[in-house]
């Protein structure tokens, strides 16, 4: 749940910074921005506990 509320709010802010910027207020792109970084990152997170890195069986030290 939390990781499609993650994605949601990845292409929301997408959204907001891309074809809605010339429209959108200054202080939604500062927003927008700031969740879209915080959004992958947390994606990244999700992606590394997931157990989906095959090196893990193998470290090579």
């Amino acid at each position: 749940m939390l990781m499609w509320s993650t994605v949601i709010t990845f292409l929301l802010s997408a959204v907001a910074i891309g074809p809605l910027r010339a429209s959108a207020p200054s202080w939604l792109l500062s927003g927008a921005e700031l969740a879209a970084v915080v959004s992958v990152f947390a994606l990244v997170c999700f992606l590394e506990s997931s157990g989906g890195n095959a090196d893990r069986s193998n470290p090579t030290g």
